[in-house]
């Protein structure tokens, strides 16, 4: 599965984050909170939801923070 690339955003500290399907491709939404564990784990559970392993993505700061 193609991933597209990232957006970081701020939707408050609630958002835990939101990948989903774009033209066969990955689109994820990162909240600016990514370097705590628990929105780091989040975020690659969603991405795994949808067939793909999180992390593959060169400009994505989750995949830089192992």
């Amino acid at each position: 599965m193609l991933q597209r690339g990232a957006l970081i955003a701020d939707y408050g500290p609630g958002f835990q984050g939101q990948a989903t399907l774009v033209d066969e491709g990955i689109v994820c939404v990162i909240p600016r909170q990514w370097e705590r564990i628990e929105v780091r784990e989040t975020m690659r559970d969603l991405v795994q939801s949808l067939g793909a392993e999180c992390g593959g993505c060169q400009d994505c700061p989750l995949g830089r923070a192992g």
